[in-house]
């Protein structure tokens, strides 16, 4: 079986990945993702690419530890994950909601260990509202009950994939910074990190407790130059806003639409124009995509 994403995440790139993967260089060494979310780009590289070493980060912990867990121990999460997928479908849909509300409780208060972490981090994503993924400022998982039919609580054929594709990878709960401070000459960095917002009402970076603002965004450009002056591939999506392409105009611009279906109204979901900067000139294929040399 192909591995996918074992969770449905916020900005998740698994209908961009031909277009991602198009504009790859044509070698590369090693793989590093910073922000690797649900890790769609991660798993067509590790399954169609001869890679050296890749490395997976991100700055969610209850993430890292889900990604961890399946690494080290899929047989075990999928027996914890079929206890609760019983127990779950047994009850009413008034009862679902309790249940889910109960078990959001203990997952945000943390008193759990790290295989209870996992299931119940892919138990709620499964049977959330429309599948997301955010935390308040206090770190707390706050997304309502999704009144799902019959959710996927246990896709034991997929963990069991992810598993065999993280088994050679590094996995870290670090700043993106110093994720790839041992990235080398020939390696490839694909950073997704929260996008700038493109409007005061888009700006949905709830991904953690920790917040991605300008700040951020220019600290993430200052990474971009250092690797790209190792002579790194880097390669980076983000919004296409003036600030950004500002930030990246010394750089390759690349410019696609891409579909968002995570959005609380449905009329507000749909293509949107986004940019993928590259360090390195492209020769992307796909929707229609313009470039803009540095």
């Amino acid at each position: 079986m192909i591995a996918k994403p074992f969770l449905k995440w916020v900005g998740g790139k698994t209908k961009l990945v031909p277009e991602l993967v198009a504009m790859f260089p044509k070698k590369f060494n090693n793989y590093y993702e910073p922000f690797v979310g649900g890790g769609a780009l991660f798993y067509e590289v590790v399954q169609k690419y001869k890679v050296g070493f890749s490395s997976i980060n991100d700055i969610n912990k209850k993430l890292i530890t889900a990604y961890i867990q399946i690494k080290q121990d899929p047989k075990g999460l999928i027996k914890f994950l079929e206890e609760i997928d019983k127990e779950y479908k047994k009850l009413s849909l008034k009862e679902q909601r309790g249940y889910f509300n109960l078990t959001r409780i203990k997952y945000n208060e943390g008193n759990i260990d790290d295989t209870m972490t996992a299931a119940y981090l892919i138990f709620l994503n499964k049977t959330c509202f429309n599948g997301m993924y955010r935390e308040n400022s206090k770190g707390e998982y706050n997304i309502p009950f999704g009144d799902q039919k019959n959710p996927n609580i246990c896709d034991e054929e997929n963990i069991l994939a992810v598993s065999r594709c993280l088994k050679d990878t590094k996995i870290t709960n670090l700043s993106f910074e110093d994720s790839v401070k041992k990235c080398n000459k020939g390696d490839l960095i694909y950073f997704d990190p929260p996008y700038y917002p493109v409007n005061a009402t888009s700006n949905f970076t709830g991904y953690s407790k920790n917040s991605f603002g300008e700040t951020e965004q220019r600290k993430l450009r200052d990474v971009f130059i250092s690797l790209a002056k190792k002579d790194c591939f880097v390669m980076m999506s983000n919004s296409h806003t003036p600030f950004i392409e500002e930030l990246y105009k010394d750089f390759y611009i690349n410019y696609r639409y891409a579909a968002r279906s995570i959005n609380s109204k449905g009329d507000k979901r749909g293509k949107i124009k986004e940019v993928v900067v590259t360090s390195y000139p492209t020769s992307g294929t796909g929707n229609p995509i313009l470039c803009e040399g540095r």
